[in-house]
């Protein structure tokens, strides 16, 4: 009889076993989805362009797509090399202002000075950007 009895609760268990086993295999075999997000990053067209002492710097001219969103400094540095001084363009591509003749570098956005820095001010599809390195 504790024979009979052993080997029922052994089967039990293994019968038991078995279904949590088979549930947990299915379980495991199923396709796991994931979601992806993706970023779309929207650009716009600008154009810069440069003058010093009144003399247009026609190499460094160029149109270019930027991030949409992204400042005048950020897309500058982006493109070129730039020295800052503190917070302020100190030289692009070489080209240095001078102290001693009051001579820096000062910005346009569609032929008008804008009245924030080039930090704060924000790009938009078609501006056109001009430095300019004059005395001043």
């Amino acid at each position: 009889m504790i024979h009979s009895i052993k080997l029922i609760l052994l089967a039990s268990s293994a019968l038991l076993v078995t279904a949590c086993g088979s549930s947990s295999q299915e379980a495991d075999s199923k396709p796991i989805s994931s979601t992806e997000s993706s970023v779309v990053e929207t650009t716009v067209s600008v154009s810069f362009s440069f003058e010093e002492d009144e003399k247009e710097l026609a190499d460094l001219a160029k149109e270019t797509d930027v991030q949409e969103g992204q400042s005048v400094l950020e897309a500058l540095k982006d493109n070129y090399e730039v020295v800052e001084d503190g917070g302020l363009v100190s030289s692009i591509e070489g080209h240095e202002q001078v102290e001693k003749e009051s001579k820096y570098w000062l910005y346009t956005v569609n032929d008008e000075q804008p009245t924030v820095g080039a930090s704060d001010y924000v790009l938009e599809e078609g501006d056109e950007v001009k430095w300019s390195l004059n005395a001043y």
